[in-house]
């Protein structure tokens, strides 16, 4: 639980109803003052019957304890052991408790754990409440309507880290009916159908081409309930009929059931096994003409992407070489992918990377980090689905923490199966510290099993069935004698999230059926678009086809053997200028082996009448020696050769005028550019002098900015406390008051100079004494009894430290004085003074 200024009251109200006895153990972190002994123990003990103990490094959680934090420290749990540490001059400023306990949260199981937000000023528990919502954990916040100061809870509402917002009494009750029904959330007695959540989940699927039924049930049905919840909508059947007429809204549930949870660094002590179990033996183990490859799934925003290619550079530098690497990063949601590529952070996304690190691969602009373009040139970020679409090949080392735990069984088993069949063998694997191999644990041997790092040490390609019977996308690129250069597909339209696949052996049989046909009557040729994209190749054509090195363009220039490019290029050239006949060629080609082999090249076009034009290039091998080619042949091929140089050379003539007029505007352009330059440079040093000096005067008063919003919380809380203990005084004075008046006793105090300090409502209604008469002397005001002096009186009794007692008649009565002196310690030393009690029978009547 986190609570800031304004919390002590939601606290009682929510421990008024909290169970006892139940075995809940509950965790309260607060922003103390380090110089205020709190009294939070005392005003709960009035609230409940639960122990409450003020926590100590090393203790353990018990049942039915309140533990509270102390002033000026960072507590944490690992596991059901407090750990508490005083808040030191390096750690972050200002100081966030309530982060550093919810985040700690993460590695508790999110069943039985609960993360609470009360009234508050700022945003300390935003963070650490995300990362425990992203995992799967309930996160309950203090409706701010009731807070006494929202910042807190709205912080949390805006960051979308919220199951349920309450009053702080009816937050027990909610979190009971979270252990009744097994996880899920429900805020009414209407519970998520599966119709209804089928329905839902095909509106999803329509619209953003994701398979969520892969997902486990519960967290996708208690992120619906939880998004229904947050829109303020009663019924399962409302918030279906919002979703298929609000595309916001849909997209809404979309994002939130797409866990995003990734930070530079994440885990540092998993990275370092990283750097030194497999990145460095990958570096020692690679030559100058290999490649490392490394794919990254479900890399959301790309931070894990970015933090091994910067630990990869870093072991590179340390063994002095220079090698060629490739990480694929990948993510199924297109907006994080587009972020990813940018390689921008905020300021607060690099709270984990360390200095040297930071000052090496990273550029500051303002207030953002800019990712060095050299090391982002190395990362390929693709939209990619690791469940429908085939893994990627020849991997060195795959990296996907913390996607597995979202997965139900069948989809986890489909997963390492791709991985499997995408690494190399003794490639690595590394998954989440939560995260199992599953039935495939003996293809693997176990490197780091704390943080879960794996070796292949298969040279199989197993795949699972599931993948061949429909699961996948059909793929777009047909490769009959290279399968280990699959190519990633085009996207199409997923099957029904819900449906069974219907007639998957037949399918399985077309499938192969197809491939045989490819094999046995498929021509050696490879299939390409007008603009040099390669879309396929089939039979012998693969010998001509270099993918290895090459992931991110798939044209002819890049992965087609270099010798069949001019006569392809002229093909393309061709059919551009509209003559759609066949052109055939004959060519040598240097192959990698030192052989020379000649090929018969026939370039013809297809679909001419549709929008994309495809070219077909067949591939012809010429077995007839050079000295038997019919007579006259090598000077027909000259004379055709000299045509083929002649439709390029034009084209080049065309393309070079075009590049001399872009060249002379873009001349005219620059020199009035240079112009222009000249002056806003002066202009701009000028300002960035300016700016520096704002700069530097902004993040100090930023910093005492926080540390004053700090102070001032710690205030509140202390105001907060002293204002209880003001009630608790009050009470207890009103209650001596009725005590005294059963009582019929009257006491005046005074002190050491004889003034009033205090007197009861007895003597103030029988001496006719008023409020202003506090700090009068006795000497002037007070009672004046006939039979003693009540001024000599109280100088006899400071004088002397014993206690004296006088009576004589008072008008109709008998009135009995008794003076008592006393002597106590204060912060301003000790105090004497005299208690006089009057009392009398019919006196006070």
């Amino acid at each position: 639980m986190g609570a800031s200024a304004g919390g002590l009251e939601p606290l009682e109200d929510f421990f008024r109803k909290a169970p006892f006895l139940d075995g809940w153990c509950f965790v309260i972190v607060q922003h103390l003052s380090p110089d205020y002994r709190s009294m939070m123990d005392e005003l709960l003990g009035r609230c409940t019957k639960m122990r409450i103990v003020h926590i100590q490094d090393g203790m353990t959680l018990t049942p039915d304890t309140i533990f509270l934090n102390g002033p000026n420290s960072v507590v944490t749990l690992e596991g059901d052991t407090l750990r508490m540490r005083p808040f030191q001059a390096g750690d972050r400023v200002p100081n966030l408790p309530i982060d550093a306990l919810f985040l700690s949260l993460t590695q508790r199981p999110v069943e039985s754990t609960f993360a609470v937000v009360l009234s508050g000023s700022g945003s300390d528990g935003t963070r650490g409440a995300a990362a425990f919502h992203t995992l799967g954990g309930a996160v309950f916040v203090q409706s701010p309507e009731e807070a006494t100061f929202s910042s807190m809870p709205k912080s949390v509402l805006i960051a979308d880290s919220a199951d349920r917002v309450l009053a702080a009494a009816a937050i027990p009750g909610a979190i009971r009916d979270h252990l009744r029904n097994g996880g899920k959330i429900a805020s009414s007695a209407e519970v998520l159908s599966e119709d209804s959540a089928r329905a839902i989940l095909e509106l999803l699927e329509r619209a953003h081409h994701v398979d969520f039924s892969a997902y486990k049930a519960p967290n996708v049905l208690r992120r619906i309930e939880r998004r229904r919840h947050l829109r303020g909508i009663e019924t399962i059947e409302g918030y279906h009929d919002l979703l298929r007429g609000n595309p916001n809204a849909l997209d809404e549930l979309y994002q939130d059931l797409l866990i995003g949870v990734t930070e530079f660094y994440r885990d540092p002590d998993s990275i370092r096994v990283l750097r030194s179990k497999a990145l460095d033996a990958l570096v020692a183990q690679s030559s100058e003409e290999s490649s490392i490859r490394i794919w990254v799934p479900a890399c959301a925003s790309g931070e894990e992407a970015y933090t091994i290619a910067i630990e990869l550079s870093e072991a590179l530098k340390a063994a002095g070489v220079e090698r060629k690497f490739r990480i694929i990063a990948t993510d199924v949601h297109r907006r994080s992918i587009d972020l990813a590529s940018a390689g921008i952070f905020p300021r607060s996304a690099m709270e984990n990377v360390p200095p040297k690190i930071l000052d090496s691969y990273f550029a500051r602009h303002r207030d953002q980090y800019v990712i060095d373009p050299l090391l982002r040139q190395k990362i390929v970020f693709s939209v990619h689905d690791v469940l429908s679409d085939p893994p990627f090949m020849q991997l060195d080392l795959i990296s996907c923490r913390n996607l597995m735990i979202y997965m139900n069984d069948d989809s986890q088993n489909r997963m390492i199966s791709m991985f499997l069949f995408g690494l190399r063998k003794d490639g690595y694997l590394l998954l989440g510290p939560s995260e199992s191999l599953g039935r495939y644990a003996d293809q693997f041997a176990v490197i780091n099993s704390r943080w879960r790092l794996f070796q292949n040490e298969s040279s199989k390609r197993v795949l699972d069935r599931s993948i061949l019977s429909g699961t996948l996308h059909a793929s777009s690129r047909i490769e009959t004698n290279f399968p280990e250069q699959r190519i990633p597909p085009r996207r199409t339209l997923p099957r029904a999230i819900l449906a069974e696949p219907v007639h998957r052996s037949e399918r399985d049989n077309l499938i192969r059926s197809y491939d045989a046909l490819l094999k046995r009557y498929a021509p050696s040729s490879i299939l390409i678009t007008t603009d040099g994209t390669v879309l396929a190749w089939f039979g012998s054509a693969s010998a001509y086809i270099d993918t290895m090195n090459n992931l991110a363009e798939w044209t002819v220039e890049d992965i087609v053997h270099p010798d069949l490019h001019f006569t392809i290029n002229v093909g393309i050239e061709r059919l551009r200028q509209g003559q759609t006949d066949s052109y055939e060629r004959s060519i040598a080609v240097d192959m990698a082996s030192g052989d020379k082999q000649r090929l018969a090249i026939k370039v013809e076009p297809l679909e001419l009448h549709s929008k994309s034009r495809f070219l077909l290039v067949g591939l012809k091998r010429e077995d007839v020696p050079e000295q038997a080619a019919a007579p006259g042949s090598t000077e027909a091929l000259l004379q055709i050769s000299g045509e083929d140089h002649s439709l390029l050379a034009r084209r080049i003539q065309e393309l070079e005028r075009d590049l001399r007029l872009t060249e002379e505007t873009l001349q005219h352009v620059t020199e009035r550019l240079e112009a222009s330059g000249e002056e806003l440079q002066a202009s701009n040093e000028e300002l960035q002098a300016s700016n520096e000096e704002l700069q530097a005067s902004n993040e100090e008063l930023q910093s005492s900015n926080e540390e004053l919003h700090a102070v001032n919380e710690e205030l509140v809380s202390v105001s907060a406390e002293h204002e209880r203990k003001i009630e608790l005084l009050s009470e207890l004075n009103r209650d001596t008051e009725v005590i005294l008046d059963i009582l019929r006793v009257g006491v005046i105090v005074l002190d050491d100079q004889l003034r009033i300090r205090r007197f009861s409502q007895l003597i103030g209604a029988t001496f006719q004494l008023e409020a202003h008469d506090i700090d009068r002397t006795l000497g002037v005001v007070g009672p004046r009894p006939d039979f003693a002096d009540l001024a000599n009186l109280v100088r006899e009794v400071l004088q002397t430290g014993e206690a004296v007692t006088r009576s004589g008649a008072y008008g109709a009565s008998t009135l009995e004085i008794g003076a008592f002196p006393f002597d106590r310690d204060t912060d301003d030393g000790a105090q004497k003074g005299v208690v006089l009690l009057f009392s009398g029978t019919g006196v006070f009547n």
